[in-house]
């Protein structure tokens, strides 16, 4: 019994020092691969860190070399004033981006595009044009005596020309623009000097019978304003000062004639057509047949002057034509008679016939063709 009491401790030692060996091999086996695995993380970590740094380094030369832009929010068409919350700012690269672009916010706000801004697309200075200050003797004018073209509309920019019977062309106001319409009046703004030089042409226009009209721009926004060529009269510049009303009546007389040529054209109209018109919205004197500045300028009338003086010839020879008609009647009656007492008038019913028959001939030869 004590014998195997022995072996069973030696048994239990032998056992017991195995599993404290077995132990001791897989806690070093562990701790080694624990080590192991936490060297190979921090030299991920590191190489990760190092990467991360260099991406943040590369980022932030690229935003060093990248330039600020600003873009719109939305489309902003032609002629439109941006304003400061329509734009946004945005990052461009440097190599790939325009020299000419706004940094500051300010410098877009308040200036009007010249063509159609889609949304996104980086603002340049070329795109954009600046508004002139307004000036202190700017004032609204509305004008009546000038022939507008058939399409004007409201926001159209123009300009007001004069032509003179000599073919003389000159322009008096430039790049106008159109605020307010109502055919064949508008509204516009004049400086002192164009308000000057406007009636210096209305009067010039009026005593020598010349025709003030206006002209659309195609492209307002990127179209430069025409320089004004037209040389004020120096007589007509001292009419004026000797007599304002001058002016007023130059400008009633071009009313007028508007509103002649308007009746004129109405007239030409078929009764149909006149209620149809009279049924519109609003009349332009262009209605029936517009009329180019050939058409109705003073230059032209010499046209229709002829035109006219040739129908008064036609019916001249008309009359004409009726009085030699009227007075040949009593000489033909008078070559009847002659011809009725050359032959007889008497004898039986055949030769009274014959006679008749005769009288015809004798009406025939003695008669004008």
């Amino acid at each position: 019994m004590p014998i195997i009491r022995r072996r069973s401790r030696k048994l239990i030692f032998a056992g017991l020092a195995g599993a404290a060996v077995t132990g001791a091999v897989c806690a070093g086996a562990m701790m080694y691969y624990v080590n192991g695995y936490k060297e190979q993380q921090n030299v991920e970590r590191t190489k990760y860190e190092q990467r991360i740094t260099e991406l943040e380094e590369t980022q932030l030369q690229q935003l060093n070399s990248m330039k600020v832009a600003w873009v719109p929010l939305k489309d902003i068409p032609p002629g439109h004033f941006i304003d400061a919350k329509d734009i946004k700012e945005v990052r461009l690269p440097d190599d790939g981006s325009s020299g000419n672009l706004f940094s500051v916010k300010e410098e877009i706000a308040g200036k009007g595009a010249k063509i159609e801004l889609l949304q996104g697309t980086p603002i340049t200075r070329s795109m954009l044009f600046e508004e002139e200050p307004t000036p202190s003797d700017l004032r609204h004018r509305e004008m009546k005596s000038v022939y507008l073209p058939s399409n004007l509309r409201q926001g159209d920019v123009i300009d007001v020309r004069v032509q003179f019977p000599t073919g003389q062309d000159y322009i008096i106001l430039s790049k106008k623009k159109i605020d307010k319409l109502q055919n064949p009046a508008f509204w516009t703004t004049l400086s002192e000097q164009e308000i000057l030089l406007l009636s210096s042409a209305l009067v010039d226009a009026y005593l020598h019978d010349a025709t003030l009209y206006a002209l659309t721009y195609v492209e307002p926004e990127l179209q430069d304003r025409a320089i004004p060529n037209y040389p004020p009269n120096a007589e007509v510049t001292k009419l004026i000062t000797s007599n304002p009303n001058i002016v007023k009546k130059a400008e009633k007389f071009f009313e007028v004639t508007l509103r002649n040529t308007l009746e004129e054209d109405l007239k030409k109209l078929q009764p149909n057509q006149q209620a149809q018109v009279s049924d519109m919205h609003h009349n332009s004197i262009f209605a029936s047949g517009a009329r180019s500045p050939d058409s109705w300028s003073p230059a032209s009338n010499i046209s229709t002057q002829a035109k006219s003086s040739t129908d008064t010839e036609w019916n001249t020879a008309d009359i004409r034509s009726d009085d030699e008609s009227n007075t040949e009647t009593p000489i033909r009656e008078e070559r009847d008679s002659e011809a009725e007492q050359i032959l007889g008038s008497s004898g039986s019913p055949e030769s009274q016939n014959s006679s008749d028959r005769e009288s015809q001939e004798a009406e025939l030869i003695f008669s004008s063709p």
